[in-house]
C-alpha cells in the first residue's frame, strides 16, 4: 500500500462509502464521541492532507445526496415511463447491476426489478456458473430461433448471436452461437431450451 502512487490510492479510496464514513467520523452523532482529525480523514480517502479540498469534497457530496433525495422524492409513486423501461432493460442486458441502474434513474431497486420482471428479462443470479444455468422466463421460451438473431444464453449468462442450427434427436434444435459479452467473445453450442428470445424486447424498442 505504501508503494502505491498517491493518485492510484486516491482513486481506490475516494468512494461514496468512504466519504460517508469520513463524514460520520468527523461529525459523530453520539454524545461524548471525539471526532477524528482532518488529517486522519484525508488518509481514509487516500488524499494528500488539504483541509480546503477535504471540505469541498464533503460539501459537494452532501449537496449531491440532497439533490438525489429530492429527485427520488419527486419520482416516488410515479409509474415507469417507456424511456425508463427501455433504459433499465438496455443497461441490464449490457451487464450493469441493478444498484447502479437504480442510482442512475433515481428510483429504488424494487422499481428496477419490477421492470425486468414485467418484461421477462433474463435475470443474472449471484453464484451463477456454467453448470447452473438459470431458468428461461416463460415469455422468452422458444423452440427455434433465426440465423443472425440475438438471444440470451442462460448457461453463459451473456447475449449471443445465432450463427448456425442443426437438429438433435434429444434436444431438438441446437445452435452454434457467438457470445457477445466481453468476458467471452467466443463460439459455443447450446440447445434452444437454454436460450431466451429477446424479440419481445425488440418490439418494446430495446436495442438488441
Amino acid at each position: 500500500m505504501a508503494t502505491k502512487k498517491r493518485s492510484e490510492l486516491e482513486q481506490e479510496l475516494m468512494t461514496d462509502a468512504n466519504i460517508l464514513r469520513v463524514i460520520s467520523l468527523l461529525e459523530p452523532k453520539e454524545e461524548g464521541v471525539k471526532p477524528i482529525t482532518k488529517k486522519d480523514a484525508c488518509q481514509i480517502l487516500g488524499m494528500a492532507y488539504n483541509t480546503t479540498r477535504l471540505g469541498t469534497i464533503i460539501e459537494e457530496f452532501k449537496a449531491k445526496r440532497e439533490r438525489d433525495a429530492q429527485r427520488r422524492a419527486a419520482l416516488r409513486g410515479k409509474p415507469a415511463t417507456l424511456d425508463e423501461k427501455l433504459f433499465v432493460i438496455q443497461e441490464y442486458l449490457e451487464g450493469q447491476p441493478v444498484d447502479a441502474i437504480s442510482k442512475s434513474i433515481y428510483r429504488g431497486t424494487t422499481f428496477v426489478k419490477a421492470i425486468l420482471d414485467e418484461h421477462a428479462v433474463p435475470i443474472r443470479v449471484p453464484g451463477h456458473t456454467y453448470f447452473t444455468p438459470q431458468l428461461i422466463p416463460e415469455d422468452a421460451v422458444r423452440e427455434r430461433f433465426k440465423i443472425g438473431e440475438v438471444v440470451y444464453s442462460a448457461r453463459y449468462d451473456s447475449t449471443a448471436r445465432i450463427d448456425t442450427e442443426q437438429p438433435h434427436p434429444k434436444h431438438g434444435w441446437v445452435y452454434r452461437i457467438w457470445l457477445l459479452a466481453d468476458k467471452w467473445k467466443q463460439s459455443a453450442y447450446q440447445p434452444a431450451e437454454e436460450l431466451a428470445s429477446l424479440e419481445h424486447l425488440r418490439e418494446l424498442g430495446v436495442r438488441v
